[in-house]
């Protein structure tokens, strides 16, 4: 699922490639896992069959098993960037090697702007829900002011042409492909796919986060959210760099 990656790998120094292969990035996998566990730590719990929809090295899915203690099934695309290889099968997200109602849970994770299609994505994952199974989706926002991959300021705003010349005269990259982020209302239109409800919960997952102690860095922006009538606080939120859905199959 992370097609950005195999592009990334054609030219040498690619800043993207090289953090996924950094002490770094490996680090954050586990800082990533207590966050998703503090956010959707009850539907992990009560879910039997899990699966990690673009799965990219494995870290954060292996991260994951550690601390729930349970098996989860990974699906990447691109076999080359996968570290940890356990219960992991290479497959593109839009056409899994799955049949209809798998699965209890979905984590997808930072995975629409990879993809072609995000719309074809979320369609899938709603062919192999079991009815009343949840997707946990993690997204991106185009208008956040650092791009997250190659940590650059307003790259995802750019069209193609001028953000690729703009990664190479940084040098952080040959150019800026196989990535597309999308705004709120782009975003919720690719989720409204039949069988599936969407639920906005960035502000409770916020909440959880914070709660929980982790990601200092959320502390204060939170603070001064919470601060806001709810109406405020909602429509404040849709130009939050990231969003967190919750997609419920229909009975």
């Amino acid at each position: 699922m992370t097609g950005a990656v195999s592009e990334a790998k054609g030219g040498e120094g690619d800043y993207y490639a090289g953090f996924l292969s950094s002490p770094e990035y490996r680090e954050s996998r586990a800082r990533k896992a207590a966050v998703v566990g503090a956010i959707i730590g009850e539907e992990i719990r009560s879910a039997e069959v899990i699966g990690d929809l673009g799965s990219g090295t494995g870290l954060l899915k292996r991260e994951l098993e550690r601390i729930c203690g349970k098996r989860i099934f990974g699906f990447e695309v691109d076999r080359e960037v996968v570290i940890a290889r356990e219960r992991t099968c290479v497959a593109d997200g839009g056409r899994l090697p799955i049949p209809d109602a798998s699965f209890d849970l979905l984590i997808v994770n930072h995975v629409y702007e990879h993809v072609g299609e995000p719309r074809r994505l979320f369609e899938e994952v709603s062919r192999v829900l079991r009815p009343g199974g949840r997707a946990y989706v993690t997204a991106g926002s185009r208008w956040a002011i650092m791009e997250p991959h190659y940590r650059l300021p307003f790259l995802s705003w750019l069209p193609q042409g001028p953000a690729d010349s703009y990664v190479r005269l940084t040098r952080r990259g040959e150019g800026y492909r196989g990535i597309r982020f999308l705004g709120y209302g782009s975003l919720r239109r690719a989720l409204c796919v039949a069988g599936l409800h969407t639920t906005d919960i960035t502000e409770q997952a916020l909440g959880a986060v914070v709660g929980s102690g982790r990601e200092s860095k959320w502390r204060m922006p939170w603070r001064m959210l919470s601060l806001l009538p709810q109406p405020v606080r909602r429509a404040a939120l849709r130009w939050a760099p990231q969003w967190f859905f919750l997609l419920t199959r229909n009975d």
